[in-house]
């Protein structure tokens, strides 16, 4: 089988295409998924712009070299293990996830133990594989490829209201819909949403899914990105510019008021519940200058080590809250149907079947394997390309 590998070998571009044996169910739970599409993450993108992204504190947490790329991925059963429940053909959503369950260790760490996949403990251990989830593994195929092997408690079925262009998209919407419900704004209340890209404009649709009654302000960098927030039915779309002048659209929006000088500006009153969807220092700094006093940042963006103005969570008492990857998530949300006890995964493919992040607005590049150097490149460029989320067509 085909797959596009982290392998460094040509030094002009670190990811080559290649034929590896397709491997063997690693037990009767498993299954093999022909990929129907993968997408292009941020966080993927790190590795072709020499930026190792979040903290090297995580870099041993690797595991993993070479390893197959892809973790957003959306395909059909093509092998199901006697243990598998789910039959051949069936269209499934991919949680990239491999906690203690999928490895096969018995006794789980505690916070598997206590239902918290997101936070276990051995995502580092080497045992089945090496790396932490899938797209950073090798022998079990990845988004990026023909292929993927994945766990039973992995798979999540793909409503047929959901096409098979946007069904990738399940991966950055659970993020938003976990994140959200780590600590839950209160229903009605003003959202800010700092970065539309697409884990901004995913955010928006969880808002909007989850917490309806919100109204959602948007925070643009790039023209095709406010045209985007709006047409994902943001509220209030600001674009971002030079020396923080955004700040006053903000404060109007809000009822708040602008204090500092120069670019060094923030809201006193703000957003009761800010999104920060970036990761980048500036909008880490912005998304703390931006919320109300005693109000929560949720950091969905993958920042790390950087320069960041932290006043604001002292000054204002507010609460930064940070969230990864997916999980079974026990808040109940306003919207649809408000359930206690679902699945991160399930939450984003309901959000997605209402048509709330339209695949026909955000998915702007589809490629072959073939010419997965353009793609990469596409999804870097984003000013020049104009894209959002690019994906691959296996």
């Amino acid at each position: 089988m085909r797959v596009v590998q982290f392998d460094m070998a040509d030094a002009s571009f670190p990811a080559s295409l290649v034929d590896v044996p397709e491997p063997d169910l690693p037990g009767p739970e498993w299954a093999r998924i022909g990929v129907v599409v993968g997408g292009i993450c941020g966080s993927d993108l790190h590795l072709f712009t020499h930026n190792t992204g979040p903290s090297p504190t995580l870099t041993g947490l690797g595991g993993a070299f070479p390893f197959a790329l892809g973790h957003e991925i959306a395909g059909r059963v093509i092998e199901a293990g006697p243990a598998c429940r789910y039959p051949l053909g069936t269209r499934v959503a991919v949680d990239p996830c491999l906690p203690c369950l999928p490895r096969g260790i018995d006794p789980p760490c505690v916070n598997c133990s206590r239902g918290l996949t997101s936070s276990c403990l051995n995502l580092d251990s080497g045992v089945l594989t090496g790396g932490r989830s899938l797209g950073y593994t090798r022998g079990l195929g990845g988004g990026w490829g023909e292929q993927v092997l994945a766990h039973v408690s992995m798979l999540h079925p793909v409503p047929d209201a959901v096409p098979d262009r946007g069904a990738s998209l399940h991966e950055p919407v659970s993020i938003a819909c976990h994140g959200i419900l780590r600590a839950p704004p209160r229903d009605g209340e003003p959202v800010l949403v700092v970065g539309s890209g697409i884990i901004g404009l995913a955010a928006l649709a969880a808002l909007r899914g989850l917490f309806p009654a919100c109204p959602v302000t948007v925070l643009a960098r790039h023209p095709h990105q406010a045209e985007a927030a709006s047409a994902c039915g943001a509220d209030h779309v600001v674009r971002s510019v030079a020396r923080s002048a955004h700040f006053d659209e903000l404060a109007r929006i809000t009822g708040a008021r602008v204090v500092g000088r120069r670019a060094d500006l923030m809201l006193m009153g703000g957003f009761p519940y800010v999104v920060e969807a970036v990761g980048a220092p500036q909008s880490v700094t912005e998304a703390l200058r931006a919320v109300a006093h005693r109000g929560t940042v949720l950091l969905l963006g993958a920042a790390g080590v950087s320069d960041v103005d932290l006043t604001p969570i002292w000054y204002k008492e507010a609460a930064l809250v940070g969230a990864i990857d997916h999980t079974v998530d026990r808040n109940a949300a306003p919207g649809l149907a408000g359930a206690p006890e679902r699945h991160s995964v399930d939450r984003a493919l309901d959000i997605l079947a209402a048509g709330l992040l339209p695949d026909g607005v955000v998915v702007t590049h589809e490629f072959t394997l073939d010419h997965y150097r353009d793609a990469v490149r596409a999804a870097i460029d984003r000013a020049n390309s104009r894209a959002i989320k690019v994906v691959f067509r296996p």
